[in-house]
This record gives structure tokens, C-alpha cells and sequence, in this order.
């Protein structure tokens, strides 16, 4: 928006017929100066500047890593600060040469991009080998559906850019647009511990997302963050002043092996929805992103519980909703549907039955799982889906970790009166533990904690 000042020297290079007399430009000048000091008067005050530093591909709610952080800028916002998003790595692109962003991540005020063309909601990797290996990735789906084989069909992922090292350009990036004009700086994931030595002085965070030394058990190295092991992560951790975790487990780890960090617990908020819905008898729902736990998980559940699930109750319909699908080119066993990328699901958990989550390995709140709490669903989960919430789930959803035990529940789950109940107590859990208020407390209490001594730096040049 154009400013008093900068519209009066617009107005005077005009000629006299468009509106260049003196008179009428000063007339302009003041009522464009009136309007502007109005407005930032009707604004909320701006308590500080809240700098988030990612390495994900953040393009919505498209994944529980990228929900959880958008719910925490929304916090951020509500507390009256500022949150901006900084990315210094092309990598976050991964093999997408062109994004689109959602409406939900205009909760940034600013978010720059280092090697891209961005223009407003669009983002195109400026790489051409990004362009490349977006083909092949397309062509090795396609051959892979017309059934050749072949060791060039084995699918080869980009670089991890999360985890990835840090370069020479990444921290001038980080310097030049944030160096300046942060107040608070907040690092996502672990792996960008090394940015907050670029911002000395500044409150910072570390949203840890997960326990990822814990993941390792049932990954059989097919997981991506494998190598960081628990030495590693406390030291990451030790960098910042606190440590957002989103379950109590977390939290608690935190406080015992990183006593110089602050703990902050900050579970993902979610909206509950009025009343239960207990869906379609016999249509299951799976909700997932493409990360190791969930192709594993998912693979575990087509191998050892739906061949006698189909015997046993051969109606019930498997939707499986998410870029998931992206580790099945050929599609799942008769009876599943692959759905992809779902950008409204709202469809798709009204009509469930039982929302189910048979994760074998992982770590962090399942962000599902409080997903379809919310919306009211009868849920079938394992042990590892409800760790560090075990006492607030509690009678709210049906634990499996067996095969039989799996089949036994959707069974016993075909009663449309069972299923309304569980998804009775599964709303109750959501609101009373996964509400924003009970979410945030911790985390809003801390940046205020943190609200600088000094009026703010102006950033409406410095993140451009």
C-alpha cells in the first residue's frame, strides 16, 4: 500500500491534466496521509517480531509437520506478534518444480524464499535439475502402472533438505533478510539449531516436531532422519533457549536431558466439530502423508489385516486420503482407494466409518489422530499412534496392535451405536485438551515473556 508520502511524489511527477496542480496534489496528499494513520491506529499493536526458519516444504495443512507449524504461527499471531517465514534452502522444493500455497499461509506476514521465483501465491524452482527429476519421477511412475521392470524404476528422492547442511548461501540468506529485523527467532526442526548462531541476542526456539532418535526402532532404514542419533539431538536442542514439544513425553525429555533449554508444551490445536459422526458401516478412512511410518504402516495393514478382514467382512471399503498414495504407483489390494492429495476432507471423514492409524514406528503427537478426534470419529490407533496422549485418549479410542485385534475392532465398530459413542468421547478429549486455549497457553506465555524491552524494528523493507 502506498504511503502519504511516496503517493504525493507519484502525484506531482503527474502532468496538470491527470491531477498535477499543486492544490489538488497537496489535497490528495492529505487525505491518502489521513487514511494511512487511521489504519495504523485501528491496527493491532504489533507486541514483536516472530522469525520462523524452515527447511520443509511448506505450501498448507498438507502434513502433520507442516500443520504443526502453521498452528503455531496462528498462536503467534494471537498473541499479538508478528510471524514471518524465512526458508534459506532450494531444497525445500524437493522434486516439485512448481508450488501453489494455500490460503492458510497468508498467517505469514512476509515469506521469503532463497532460489525461486516467487509471485504471489505461486513458487518456481529457478534449478532445472528439479525440472528433470520431476519427470523422471513421472516416468517412473507411468512405467511402473503399465507393469515394467527394472533397476531404473527404483525410486531416487532428492536430498533430505530438512536435514541437509547448512551452506555458505543459506546463511547469508538468513543474515541479510532477518539479521536486522527479528525479534524472536524459532528454528523447525532440530537440524536448524545452527541459524540461531546467526541471530545472537534474540529469545529463540527449536520446535522439535519429533523424538527423531526414537524413530529408528521399526524404521529398518527406510526412514530419512535415521541418522541422528540421541547425542546429536541433545546437543542440537541445547542451542536454544526453549524447546517446543508437542506431547508431554517430549516435553518431559526435554526437562531431563536438556536442563539449560526451557521446556514449552504446545500440542497442535485443533476445531471440533458440534456432534459425532459415526459414517458408513464397513468404510474405513487413513489419513496420511508420504513419510517412512506411514508407507510402513500402511504396507503392515495390507499384508496382515486386510486379506481376513475382506474374509471376514467382505463390504468394508478402505479410503486412503494424502500423498501417500505417491509410495503405491500400482495402487492398494481390492477394497482401498487411493485419493492422493485431498485439499477439503471434510467429505471424506463425514462419511467414514472408523478412521484407523496402525502406525508401527514414530514419534510426536500423531496429528491425525487429534484430526479426526475432532471430527468426531470412531478411531482405531495402535500404541504408537497414541504415545504421550495415553491418559487423555483414554476411552475415547480403540487401541489395536495386533492383526486380529485390528479385525476384531472394525468388527465390533460395525454398530452405528458404538461408533457415535466413541466419537462422543473422542469430541470431549478434543475440546477439552486440543482446544487453542489449552494448546497455547505455555507458548503464548513465553513469547510475551520475551516482548522486546523496545519499540520493534520496522520490517516492511527489511524481510522484502
Amino acid at each position: 500500500m502506498f504511503s502519504g508520502d511516496r503517493l504525493f511524489h507519484l502525484i506531482r511527477a503527474t502532468p496538470a491534466c491527470y491531477g498535477g496542480k499543486p492544490k489538488m496534489r497537496l489535497r490528495i496528499r492529505n487525505a491518502f496521509t489521513t487514511l494511512e494513520r487511521r489504519r495504523e491506529e485501528s491496527a493491532p499493536e504489533v507486541k514483536g517480531r516472530v522469525t520462523f526458519l524452515s527447511r520443509q516444504r511448506v505450501v498448507g495443512h498438507t502434513n502433520g509437520s507442516s500443520a504443526y507449524l502453521l498452528d503455531l504461527a496462528a498462536a503467534t499471531k494471537r498473541a499479538g506478534f508478528e510471524p514471518h517465514l524465512l526458508q534459506p534452502s532450494p531444497d525445500m522444493m524437493g522434486r516439485w518444480p512448481i508450488i501453489r500455497l494455500r490460503p492458510e499461509m497468508k498467517v505469514f506476514k512476509t515469506h521469503k524464499v532463497r532460489g525461486v521465483w516467487k509471485f504471489g501465491s505461486w513458487i518456481v524452482s529457478l534449478d532445472p535439475s528439479v525440472f528433470r527429476d520431476a519427470a523422471l519421477a513421472g516416468l517412473r511412475r507411468f512405467a511402473q502402472r503399465v507393469g515394467l521392470t527394472g533397476n531404473w524404476l527404483a525410486d531416487r528422492p532428492r536430498p533430505y533438505s530438512i536435514a541437509t547442511p547448512w551452506t555458505g548461501s543459506d546463511r547469508w540468506f538468513v543474515s541479510r533478510h532477518a539479521g536486522k529485523c527479528t525479534d524472536i527467532v524459532i528454528a523447525d526442526y532440530a537440524y536448524q539449531a545452527e541459524a540461531l548462531d546467526l541471530l545472537p541476542g534474540r529469545p529463540s526456539a527449536i520446535i522439535m516436531h519429533d523424538l527423531f532418535h526414537t524413530r529408528t526402532a521399526g524404521a529398518g532404514g527406510r526412514d530419512s532422519v535415521d541418522l541422528l542419533d540421541r547425542e546429536r539431538e541433545i546437543a542440537l536442542l541445547t542451542r536454544a533457549d526453549a524447546v517446543i514439544a508437542i506431547q508431554p513425553d517430549e516435553a518431559r525429555f526435554v526437562a531431563e536431558n536438556v536442563p539449560s533449554t526451557k521446556p514449552i508444551l504446545a500440542p497442535i490445536a485443533v476445531a471440533a466439530i458440534d456432534a459425532p459422526q459415526p459414517g458408513t458401516t464397513g468404510r474405513l478412512l487413513f489419513v496420511g502423508s508420504n513419510t517412512a511410518p506411514n508407507v510402513v504402516c500402511l504396507e503392515w495393514f495390507f499384508e496382515n489385516v486386510w486379506p481376513e478382514l475382506q474374509s471376514r467382512a467382505p463390504s468394508t471399503t478402505l479410503d486412503i486420503a494424502g500423498s501417500v498414495a505417491t509410495a503405491f504407483p500400482l495402487g492398494g489390494p481390492q477394497g482401498t482407494k487411493f485419493h492422493g492429495t485431498v485439499n477439503d476432507l471434510s467429505d471424506l471423514y463425514s462419511t467414514a466409518g472408523i478412521v484407523i492409524s496402525p502406525l508401527t514406528f514414530g514419534s510426536g503427537l500423531k496429528v491425525k489422530l487429534v484430526e479426526a478426534m475432532a471430527q468426531g470419529k470412531a478411531v482405531i490407533a495402535t500404541a504408537t499412534t497414541v504415545q504421550g496422549v495415553e491418559q487423555q485418549c483414554a476411552g475415547a479410542v480403540l487401541q489395536a496392535d495386533t492383526a486380529d485385534a485390528f479385525i476384531n475392532a472394525v468388527i465390533t465398530l460395525e454398530d452405528p451405536r458404538l461408533r457415535y459413542t466413541l466419537g462422543e468421547a473422542a469430541l470431549a478429549v478434543a475440546h477439552r485438551y486440543f482446544s487453542p486455549d489449552a494448546c497455547h497457553a505455555e507458548f503464548s506465555s513465553w513469547l510475551k515473556h520475551n516482548h522486546p524491552a523496545k519499540a520493534p524494528h520496522d520490517l516492511e523493507s527489511e524481510f522484502r
